[in-house]
């Protein structure tokens, strides 16, 4: 589950060499996480507060306040939350003709994906420029365009440094465990009948996923349960008995102790929470002021 606010432009009046095409800034719960996933766009995330881990082919990083992060188009990635201290991060997306070009002028050129910045508050200011353009005429789109260069430009002059991945742990068997949760968490699955599905035995799909994610298969599970209920809280109706029930917890005492445990809150108080203080409906100038108070950005920006 993420708190975000977000701006995407899918239609476009013009095709250009380099084109905005969506960013935001999240922030995220504990063990929030997105993929395996392929997308069609170059996403370049700023990494805020907190930490997270990023995988990509048979790379693994551990990110912090300071670093960025590229995805490619068109390569598997997958990136989660640390489960004590879940990151707030920032992120845009381009694409078009001179957008690998580009990139391979930057710091974060060749196989390099990751890079701690030395001008993280320049480029929380254009993703948060880029947020004040909620009009969708040509004029918008224009000016996000131009923000994107002058990004991109920013990017080119950064004398940050590469990250290297500590480590080599790439493994289909994890890939494979993750997507078959993400499609089964409904369900009353245990940790035997993921292995039986995939044709593996359990204590080895266990060790491989532990070595690989640094956590049980049975915790992202319960995970990824615990944050498909934070959005249902947070944007639906129903009971939080039927809630719990819809994510895969058999039990209402069991779901709301994993709950709790998980965001620190029960899950009543943080419906209520979140119904009073969206992070969706925050204003732009909200956001600022909070980022201000986090000293992410300085108040003469």
């Amino acid at each position: 589950m993420e708190r975000a606010i977000f701006l995407r432009k899918d239609k476009k009046q013009i095709n250009g060499d380099l084109v905005f095409d969506f960013c935001g800034v999240s922030q995220t719960m504990p063990f929030h996480s997105f993929g395996p996933a392929i997308r069609e766009n170059f996403v370049l995330h700023v990494v805020l507060e907190g930490k997270g881990i990023y995988q990509v082919k048979d790379q693994q990083f551990q990110l912090e306040k300071g670093d960025l992060f590229l995805v490619r188009p068109n390569e598997l990635t997958f990136y989660r939350a640390d489960g004590k201290n879940p990151w707030l991060y920032a992120w845009i997306a381009f694409s078009g003709e001179s957008a690998e070009k580009i990139i391979q002028e930057t710091l974060l050129k060749k196989n390099a994906y990751t890079m701690k910045t030395s001008k993280m508050q320049q480029f929380v200011q254009y993703i948060l420029n880029c947020l004040s353009f909620q009009q969708n005429d040509l004029s918008s789109e224009l000016q996000l365009n131009a923000i994107t260069n002058q990004f991109l430009a920013e990017l080119l002059q950064d004398q940050g440094h590469i990250y290297f991945a500590e480590e080599k742990i790439y493994s289909p068997l994890t890939i494979e465990a993750m997507e078959y949760i993400q499609k089964n968490y409904q369900k009353d699955i245990t940790v035997t009948e993921i292995a039986e599905a995939l044709s593996v035995n359990r204590s080895h799909l266990s060790r491989v996923f532990s070595n690989h994610l640094t956590t049980t298969i049975k915790d992202y599970l319960t995970g990824v349960r615990i944050n498909q209920a934070a959005f249902l809280l947070s944007f639906g109706e129903d009971s939080i008995e039927t809630i719990s029930e819809a994510v895969g917890f058999n039990s209402l005492v069991v779901f709301s102790r994993a709950f709790k445990k998980s965001t620190g809150e029960t899950a009543s108080h943080y419906r209520k929470r979140m119904k009073e203080n969206q992070f969706q409906d925050v204003s732009l100038d909200r956001l600022k002021i909070q980022l201000e108070q986090q000293k992410i950005i300085s108040r003469a920006t």
